[in-house]
């Protein structure tokens, strides 16, 4: 009775995961399906979730309206530069949050933890006026320069990870004659591999799937990046819905492809990143 009950159990728990799981890839399959549909048959009144036969014409459609090259192009030159920023910065504030003893640490971690409750909303405007007056808006640099002083969430996920690593490692290798940065970069860099996968994932898929920054500040045709680029092929194709879901499915897949191939570090960063606080 007790193996049957732990079997019931368990059957149970995979049947509510895949369930769950089907409500969200769903939508996704409805996306990417409806994308090889032409118009009348993604309007026909016979329920199909698939094609009869794949229509390519409407990703034709997308490339022939849309320089999607050229937005792509500045999508990755963005997203590459926010992830390079990232991973500079965000584990020297980090470590140095974590260990390195310094007065008011913690009041400092306390700010950058508190910044995270103010709405980007809240601040648009000001920021925006910041970077009118410096003369940088109507070009990619208000979307670049932030990433080289930390994200608050990042910068959190990754001390965590820092928190975990021993006081009594570092301090055997500043004995053997280890300096504050070889400590940091031989020994504490390696331990927090999967931290950074985290926080890399994190900034890629936010920056490539960013709006209002680039509609704020890249206002220009030539700067408009992928997403800015599906807002103008949906204002263009209001009614065609099967060229927009091709769009749509072209703008997800360099997100998939990045989060298929960190998905190891991706969850082992999520599972692990608050053990020790």
């Amino acid at each position: 009775m007790v193996r049957m009950k732990g079997k019931l159990r368990k059957i149970l728990t995979i049947a509510v995961i895949l369930l769950l799981a089907l409500i969200y890839v769903f939508p996704l399959l409805v996306m990417v399906t409806t994308s090889f549909k032409t118009y009348n048959e993604a309007f026909d009144r016979t329920i199909g979730l698939f094609p009869k036969a794949f229509y390519l014409g409407n990703y034709i459609d997308v490339f022939n309206t849309i320089p999607f090259f050229k937005y792509l192009g500045n999508t990755l030159w963005i997203t590459l530069m926010n992830v390079l920023g990232t991973v500079i910065v965000t584990p020297m504030i980090a470590y140095s949050l974590s260990k390195v003893k310094w007065s008011g640490r913690n009041i400092i971690f306390s700010i950058i933890t508190a910044t995270m409750m103010i709405p980007y909303t809240a601040i648009m405007i000001p920021l925006y006026r910041m970077w009118v007056k410096i003369g940088l808006t109507g070009s990619f640099w208000p979307l670049i320069i932030p990433a080289f002083f930390g994200a608050p969430l990042y910068i959190i996920i990754l001390r965590q990870f820092m928190l975990g690593i021993p006081d009594e490692l570092l301090e055997a290798a500043r004995i053997d004659g280890c300096n504050a940065w070889q400590r940091f970069s031989r020994i504490a860099l390696p331990l927090v591999k999967p931290g950074i996968a985290t926080i890399t994932i994190f900034s890629f898929m936010y920056t490539f799937s960013d709006f209002l920054g680039p509609l704020l500040y890249a206002n220009k045709g030539e700067l408009y990046t992928l997403s800015l680029g599906l807002y103008a092929f949906l204002n263009e194709h209001s009614i065609n819905w099967t060229s927009l879901m091709a769009a749509a499915t072209i703008f997800m897949i360099p997100i998939l492809i990045i989060f298929l191939i960190g998905q190891k570090q991706f969850v082992e960063g999520i599972s692990t990143s608050g053990l020790k606080g």
